[in-house]
Parts: structure tokens; C-alpha cells; sequence
């Protein structure tokens, strides 16, 4: 299951490498093209705010798949292990439940947008959509693994999401500890 997620996350974070590569090479060439020939291209701010939706709904994704989003934990680390397991829990369902919403809601979208068309590319507004979705499946998978994680986390007493730390600062503890210790 570990490998199916590492593959899965690997493939969102590729198609945002790549969306970011090509947004970096059209502005380039749209500052190149207004410079030298003093006119640009008016579909590629159009195409770039398509990327830019893209690259925010994968990436989103791609960082629920590393556990790297950001958190407030003052509240949680005073708390028993098992309640704070607990509450995680309860965090990871409700949202869920939260992306379960917009996936409805963009799956209801995408049937009411068959004739709308961006206004200079003439693309249709299902490409947009269609990424709501495919990133917000993605990101609900995640969150599904991490929720039956703690679930299993809570049935065996295991701390739940495991405390990441940082090995050059736990080094860096060490040697303060070895430290204070020969003194």
C-alpha cells in the first residue's frame, strides 16, 4: 500500500514539475516576444492562469501525500497520545468529508459547463474542472490512508502522525546532551 501512495504522489509531483517548467518557458518567451517585437501574445496569460489552477490543485495534493502541510500543533502536543491520536483522526474525516463536497460540487460544475470556453483560447472550461477533480480525488485518497492510519494507530496504541524530526537538529541535541554532560 506504502509503494502504491509513493508512486501516486510521484506522479503528482512530475506533472507539477513539469506544469511549472512549461509556465516558467511561456513567460520567458512572452517577456522575450514583448522586448524584442514589442507585442506578445495575449492566449498565454490565459494559459497561464489555467496552469497556474492546475499547478495549485496537484500541488495540493502532492503535499498531502507528504504529510507537509502546515500545522498548528500547541494545542495537540499537550494533549495524552491517544486523544491527540484521536483528535487527528477526527481532523482527517472532516476533511474528507470537506473534499468530498468539492469533488461533488465540481463533478456538478463539469456537467453545466459543456459550452463554457475561455475567452481568447476558445479551450473549454472542463479542462479547468477537471483538475478540481483529479486533485481533489487524489488529495481525498491521502487523506483516507492517513484516516485508516490513525485508526490503526488507535487500535494499537502507536503515536499517530509519527513526530518528524529532523536529523541535523536531533544531532545537534546529541551533542549539546554529550556536551553538558562532560562538564
Amino acid at each position: 500500500m506504502d509503494k502504491f501512495f509513493d508512486v501516486f504522489g510521484r506522479c503528482y509531483r512530475m506533472v507539477c514539475v513539469i506544469i511549472l517548467t512549461v509556465m516558467v518557458l511561456i513567460v520567458f518567451f512572452n517577456a522575450g516576444m514583448r522586448y524584442f517585437m514589442h507585442s506578445g501574445f495575449i492566449a498565454t496569460e490565459e494559459v497561464l492562469r489555467y496552469l497556474f489552477i492546475y499547478l495549485t490543485f496537484l500541488g495540493i495534493a502532492h503535499v498531502a501525500c507528504e504529510r507537509g502541510h502546515i500545522s498548528v500543533t500547541i494545542l495537540t502536543d499537550f494533549l495524552p497520545q491517544k486523544i491527540r491520536t484521536l483528535v487527528y483522526v477526527l481532523g482527517y474525516a472532516a476533511a474528507m468529508w470537506v473534499v468530498w463536497v468539492l469533488i461533488d460540487g465540481a463533478i456538478m460544475y463539469y456537467g453545466e459547463s459543456e459550452t463554457s470556453t475561455g475567452q481568447v483560447t476558445g479551450l473549454p472550461f472542463r479542462v479547468i474542472i477537471s483538475v478540481m477533480i483529479f486533485g481533489a480525488v487524489g488529495l481525498f485518497a491521502f487523506l483516507l490512508r492517513d484516516f485508516v492510519l490513525g485508526i490503526k494507530a488507535l487500535r494499537s496504541g502507536e503515536e499517530f502522525p509519527p513526530r518528524l524530526v529532523d536529523e541535523d537538529v536531533q544531532k545537534a541535541i546529541e551533542s549539546m546532551d554529550k556536551d553538558e554532560g562532560a562538564k
